[in-house]
């Protein structure tokens, strides 16, 4: 082989491995832009949206909409702002790098009010067929009792006025929800975006997100691989959320 065939040879070989590193930084830009602004793939582990969200729903989530809504949006650009019955997904404000994902039913400036079980906005009976109560049992008004803390305000809370730029955020599953009326108002600002669709549902088990020490979460996936076709909800594949 000639010295000039030789280098021709590693010249294309170099310009073949600056494509590849070329196209995976690009690729990488892409992917970090895509779902720090655009859309961002989440798990459900809790039961709190049933029947809406089930345990083990894959979710892809809209960041770019509602956020585009609080912002100066851009001409002809697609925005959100969030309205009452909307599914947000929002940092938790008690631990920010954790997400949650509830219903608004609460706006800035309403007065909230919980009676029985039933929600009321500025006096008005809230009607709400995506709920579900699964305890028949109704925790009684306890006169005294401190806002956003204790089981009695599960089913009687309030009247609350919802301060500016805030929401009061619920569960469909409301006998089995962590949300505002136990961590307070939900700040704009902590709003992430909306759920679009279902991309994969798996049905794990009710404690799989408790898991974490390291033989149990390596024993997790290898169950979600053995059981891969069999836990997958195949019908709920594509399942658009609202």
């Amino acid at each position: 082989m000639s010295i000039e065939t030789s280098e021709k040879k590693r010249r294309k070989q170099y310009s073949t491995l600056r494509e590849y590193f070329v196209t995976t930084v690009v690729c990488t830009i892409y992917a970090l832009f895509v779902t720090t602004y655009v859309v961002h793939p989440m798990t459900v582990p809790t039961p709190s949206m049933v029947p809406t969200i089930l345990v083990g729903d894959r979710l892809l989530i809209d960041k770019f909409t509602i956020r585009n809504a609080f912002d100066s949006a851009a001409p002809l650009t697609p925005r959100h702002p969030v309205r009452r019955g909307d599914i947000v997904v929002f940092k938790f404000p008690n631990q920010p790098e954790v997400l949650y994902v509830k219903r608004a039913i609460g706006l800035a400036g309403e007065t909230l009010e919980i009676r029985d079980k039933d929600v009321y906005i500025d006096g008005q009976r809230l009607r709400e067929p995506y709920k579900r109560h699964s305890d028949p049992y109704t925790y009684e008004r306890r006169e005294g009792a401190h806002e956003f803390s204790g089981e009695a305000v599960r089913d009687n809370f309030g009247p609350v006025k919802i301060p500016p730029d805030s929401y009061f955020v619920m569960g469909d599953n409301r006998d089995d929800s962590a949300d505002s009326r136990y961590f307070g108002f939900l700040p704009r600002s902590h709003v992430v975006g909306k759920p679009l669709i279902v991309f994969w549902s798996y049905a794990d088990a009710p404690d799989a997100y408790l898991r974490s020490g390291f033989p149990d979460v390596i024993k997790l996936y290898a169950e979600r691989v053995i059981h891969f076709f069999t836990r997958t909800r195949w019908e709920r594949i594509g399942h658009q959320v609202k």
